[in-house]
């Protein structure tokens, strides 16, 4: 299956006629180990589950990364009120 220059792929008719995705219907892109796994949309408490993965994965990748201009020792000492 090839992906158009808008990023479209096209489900076959026989996935779609199981999963019972018909025109308008919503599905889910998910990135799992390595692999894209498409899914019918769920109802929105999934999609906020969902959004609360991305954002769970979002902090994951950012956590420990901060320039603030200044070491840790310099940035506590701030803190404390030392001069």
């Amino acid at each position: 299956m090839r992906v158009t220059s808008k990023g479209q792929v096209t489900i076959p008719k026989h996935i779609q006629r199981r999963q019972g995705i018909r025109v308008g219907s919503e599905v889910e892109f998910v990135e799992k180990g390595g692999s894209i796994v498409v899914t019918k949309a769920a109802p929105r408490t999934r999609r906020v589950e969902r959004a609360d993965d991305e954002f769970a994965a979002y902090l994951d990748r950012v956590t420990g990364i901060v320039d603030i201009g200044m070491t840790t020792d310099q940035f506590m000492q701030l803190m404390r009120g030392a001069s």
